[in-house]
């Protein structure tokens, strides 16, 4: 008799249902939720709670997508001329949370918008930092999927501006100030609050 390698019993995973992904997404919420309000939040943390006002949140989607990545179609055209190459450099809206560090480390961004949303936050959660570190302002937004819809994705964790048209730099400036209102003016502030419970300062 020639034994063979046992058969590998594999056991059929039943896939969940779309109604109970949402209701396992709620739990999860609703867990996240709880343990907010009762447990200490450290101040790095804290700091994402506060996020822009919608209406001015809404104005910087806006100025963002003025200068989105070109999609398909529109690489297309520009690689079909004899010189794809030809004219002035385009002004892009920067993606990535590495190669957003870089710019903010190399003092090349002007303007960095951070979501709060991001699972894990340690993703994002040292850019105030750094952003307060090498003075580029920055603001925090409440969803990443309005990130994310600027550049053409579902998500995005982190958007940058290098620059900006003359057109535009009246309303760029006055959302950077807006922003460092809330945000780089505040840091040494921010840093210090704990959230949740018995919520302090620190010395």
């Amino acid at each position: 008799m020639v034994l063979g390698k046992p058969k590998d019993k594999r056991t059929l995973k039943v896939k969940p249902t779309k109604e109970q992904v949402e209701e396992n997404n709620m739990l999860i919420k609703k867990k996240i939720e709880k343990l907010s309000t009762s447990i200490k939040i450290p101040p790095a943390v804290n700091q994402f709670k506060t996020v822009l006002p919608q209406d001015v949140a809404e104005r910087v989607y806006t100025l963002f997508s003025k200068y989105k990545p070109e999609n398909r179609k529109e690489r297309y055209a520009r690689l079909s001329k004899e010189n794809p190459k030809e004219g002035p450099k385009p002004i892009i809206t920067k993606q990535g949370i590495r190669h957003i560090t870089r710019l903010i480390e190399g003092k090349k961004a002007k303007f960095v918008v951070v979501a709060n949303d991001v699972e894990p936050l340690e993703v994002v959660l040292f850019i105030p930092s750094l952003c307060k570190k090498f003075n580029i302002p920055y603001a925090i937004v409440d969803s990443k999927k309005s990130l994310g819809g600027v550049v053409n994705i579902k998500q995005s964790c982190i958007l940058a501006l290098c620059d900006v048209s003359a057109e535009d730099k009246k309303e760029f400036d006055e959302l950077v100030k807006i922003s460092n209102d809330m945000f780089l003016d505040q840091y040494e502030h921010t840093i210090k609050l704990w959230g949740g419970p018995g919520k302090q300062k620190l010395n």
